[in-house]
């Protein structure tokens, strides 16, 4: 998971509830996007200047980038940022645009001045309140974000559902992925960073363990077949 000294990626505050307030909320279906810089609490503690440059030009690329897409920037919160988009295409067109973005003004400054973001992708029903918003859609797309490969995104399969036919990505689906309080496992697709082979970390992990348990698996089925040798030769 990225670090993070604003908390980022993680549920905020009333992310999947309803503000208070009079009058029926505002609903919609649309597509929720959260970003994240990798490395930013490691950043501080080495430049605090240059860290809070990298954070305000990222934050410029956001503003400019987000609505060429039809999107809107909700929110920056510290090292991160929550933008929705009107469709799934256009949040996955975009977030394409701004890792490139990243990549290539990365190729042009010294590697003590580069940032990498990760990327999560989610479709759902939103509720607007006071220039926010809300819903259980939030959440899930905060809570794939940091299963994202530096320079790669993460999005639900409700996404990647809607523009596999369209788009050509070059990625996986990992198991399905139990969620911090989000009730029901979801599909998650790991596209590949932009600008360089997958570090594959989500993937791996879930390959140990999968290894791990088959190994567990196997020497359990020899110890019942050398028991059942022993006792049946000695009964």
């Amino acid at each position: 998971m990225a670090e993070s000294s604003s908390g980022f990626g993680q549920t905020s505050p009333g992310f999947g509830q309803s503000s208070p307030g009079l009058g029926q909320p505002n609903r919609r279906l649309a597509a929720v996007m959260f970003l994240d810089m990798v490395g930013y609490s490691a950043m501080m503690s080495k430049d605090e200047g240059r860290a809070l440059a990298c954070v305000g030009e990222l934050e410029k690329l956001l503003r400019a980038e987000v609505p060429k897409f039809g999107g809107r920037v909700v929110k920056f919160m510290g090292d991160g940022s929550m933008a929705e988009f009107p469709t799934a295409l256009s949040s996955v067109r975009c977030s394409q645009s701004i890792l490139e973005a990243v990549e290539s003004n990365n190729a042009w400054v010294p590697a003590a001045q580069r940032y990498g973001v990760r990327i999560g992708l989610h479709l759902g029903e939103l509720v607007d309140r006071d220039d926010d918003i809300f819903s259980n859609a939030v959440n899930v797309a905060a809570r794939i974000q940091p299963l994202a490969d530096p320079g790669g995104i993460a999005m639900s399969s409700f996404i990647y559902s809607q523009i596999e036919s369209q788009l050509k990505l070059d990625g996986t689906y990992l198991p399905p992925q139990k969620l911090k309080n989000i009730p029901e496992k979801m599909r998650i697709f790991l596209v590949n960073p932009v600008g360089g082979k997958p570090t594959g970390r989500t993937i791996r992990e879930h390959r140990d363990l999968a290894t791990r348990i088959a190994i567990g698996a196997g020497l359990l089925v020899l110890a019942v077949w050398l028991a059942y040798w022993f006792f049946g030769r000695h009964s």
